[in-house]
Order: structure tokens, then C-alpha cells, then sequence
């Protein structure tokens, strides 16, 4: 049978929604095409590829095996056939980004005007950011770009660093701990912990490891913004990146008196980075869009770790 690669492409798209109808509007197709591709290529490779479930499909082991090289073999033949130059004053090009909740608000807001005002008719999609589901979105390629900490990378993962940063501990005015604490009375008091993911442990919790040391959480919330509001009320500290504190919610921390104190404790710094596949790094428009990004998340003058390719973590 001859090989059809608008059939490489349904498949493709299937995959990367796992839900059939989802993958006919991210195609501009009718459901029955896509469903009839589908038989098409089921005959082609002899399995079945797909199986429903609940909320959609999932992939078989032979459609697991023949994933990579088919994802990126397309994403090679596009890059081969996409213009050598991007204007972003005329492309309608769509962008997928991921940013960390800690520079969200000043990083969404950014990035969305600058676009705006650059490339008039591109398209920028934001989603919520945690280390795994990125990286799951960049391989998956549902994303073409994250802004994160990423403390380990695959192969095949391009980063480039944006900023540091270093945490702090904010309380309200008038805490007990307002004019100064020691590493003891920082573990013995109650803390909240902000994480995307909801692990119950963050960064701050593995440099208490180190002196042997834990300390006692009993709020744990998904965004910044939520852990100041809560603070501003409450006995509870949190910790947070300074510059959140400092940055575009610096108006609500000076409104509600909160008090910002350095950790107790040695800490290391915090790094910001931008990352992408292998099959995007060359791509005009995506290049583009990574240079606009940096702009926007980077602090000028600060010296930040040049583009790289990551060996296997």
C-alpha cells in the first residue's frame, strides 16, 4: 500500500490530543475524516494504534514505538519546507508557552503585548506550568517552549538562561518573627508551601535536608499570589522568589505591610530557563518568538547560561 502522509499527520495529531474529535478541529477536518484516516492507517500498519477510553483514546505499544520517528520525521519535512525568513509583521504563526507561576504575571502580560504590538496577526496560547507536564508538552510537541527551573533535562532539550533569583520568607506585619529569626524558630513555626505540581516539598525543603532539618507546612496552594493573600491574614510564613515579591505584586505586598526577611539558612540561587526541542531550534519563526520571550523574562546586563543542548539527566 502506498504510503499517504496526510495519514502521518491524522495520526500524528491523534496523538498528540489522544481524542479523535479534538484532533479534527486541530485540523480543520470533519470527525468522520479523521476517523477514516484513521481506519486507513490502522490497515496500513496492521494494529489497532488507538483504544478508546473514557476521555478519549490512548495508544497502543505499536503506536508507542513508532512515535518518536514519526514525530520527528514530520517535524523535519516541515522545517524543510517552512520559509527561510519570518515576518512576524504578516505570519499568522501560533505560539505555545509555558511559564512558571512565579514570573506569570509578569511574564504573560509581556509576552502577550509584545506580541501583539510585533506580529499583529500570530497567535499565542498559555498554559500552567510545572516541571514534568512542560517537558511531557515539548516532547509531546503541545508546546514549543517553557519557561521554568527545570532542575533536569532529557536529551534532545535546548535551554538558555534568563535570570536568577533567590528566595524569601514573607510574613505579615507585626509576626512574632518580624524583626528576625533563627534557623529554629523558622522550622518551628507553620509555613505554606506554594507548588504547581501540589508535591508536598519544595526547593526550600531540600536545602533543609542538608542541615537535617524540617520544617512544619500546613497550607499547601498552587500560585504566589494565593500565599501572599493567605500570609497577609494568617500567622503562616511562606517563601517565595524575591523577585515575585518584588515584581508586579510588589503593590499588594506594600499595601498589606507584608514583611520580607532573608532565609536562616544557606540556600542556592535560583535559575530561570527557556527551553525547547531540537526540532524547533532552527525554525525561523520560532526563533523569533524564543528571542522575544528572552526578552521579556531575561534582566538586562545579567549574565544568564548561553543556548545548549542537554545530554541525557
Amino acid at each position: 500500500m502506498r504510503l499517504d502522509l496526510n495519514l502521518l499527520v491524522v495520526i500524528e495529531a491523534i496523538m498528540l490530543e489522544r481524542n479523535v474529535t479534538r484532533a479534527a478541529a486541530s485540523l480543520a477536518m470533519s470527525q468522520p475524516a479523521v476517523s477514516n484516516a484513521l481506519r486507513r492507517a490502522r490497515k496500513l500498519t496492521r494494529d489497532q494504534l488507538f483504544l478508546k477510553v473514557a476521555d478519549g483514546v490512548q495508544p497502543t505499544s505499536r503506536m508507542l514505538a513508532i512515535w518518536p520517528e514519526l514525530h520527528h520525521s514530520l517535524a523535519v519535512i516541515r522545517a524543510s519546507i517552512a520559509p527561510e525568513n519570518f515576518d512576524p509583521r504578516s505570519d499568522p504563526t501560533s505560539f505555545r508557552i509555558a511559564v512558571t507561576d512565579s514570573l506569570a504575571s509578569e511574564a504573560v502580560t509581556g509576552i502577550a503585548l509584545k506580541l501583539r504590538a510585533m506580529a499583529p496577526y500570530a497567535r499565542v496560547a498559555f498554559t500552567f506550568h510545572t516541571n514534568t507536564t512542560s517537558l511531557d508538552g515539548i516532547e509531546r510537541g503541545t508546546l514549543d517552549c517553557a519557561v521554568g527551573m527545570f532542575p533536569a533535562l532529557p536529551r534532545g532539550i535546548h535551554v538558555q538562561g534568563l535570570r536568577t533569583d533567590h528566595y524569601v520568607c514573607v510574613m505579615r506585619r507585626e509576626h512574632a518573627l518580624e524583626r528576625g529569626m533563627t534557623l529554629d524558630q523558622f522550622v518551628a513555626a507553620s509555613h505554606m508551601l506554594v507548588t504547581p505540581s501540589g508535591m508536598d516539598l519544595g526547593a526550600v525543603d531540600g536545602w533543609l535536608s542538608l542541615h537535617g532539618r524540617t520544617r512544619m507546612i500546613v497550607t499547601v496552594v498552587n500560585h504566589f499570589a494565593d500565599a501572599l493573600r493567605i500570609v497577609a491574614q494568617s500567622d503562616l510564613l511562606t517563601c517565595v522568589p524575591s523577585g515575585f515579591i518584588n515584581g508586579p505584586d510588589h503593590r499588594f505586598a506594600a499595601q498589606h505591610e507584608l514583611v520580607v526577611r532573608s532565609l536562616p539558612f544557606e540556600t542556592e540561587k535560583l535559575v530561570y530557563k527557556l527551553v525547547w526541542h531540537e526540532r524547533l531550534h532552527t525554525h525561523p519563526a520560532h526563533q523569533w518568538f524564543r528571542s522575544l520571550v528572552a526578552g521579556v523574562c531575561g534582566i538586562p546586563g545579567e549574565t544568564t547560561q548561553p543556548s545548549a543542548t542537554t545530554s541525557p539527566s
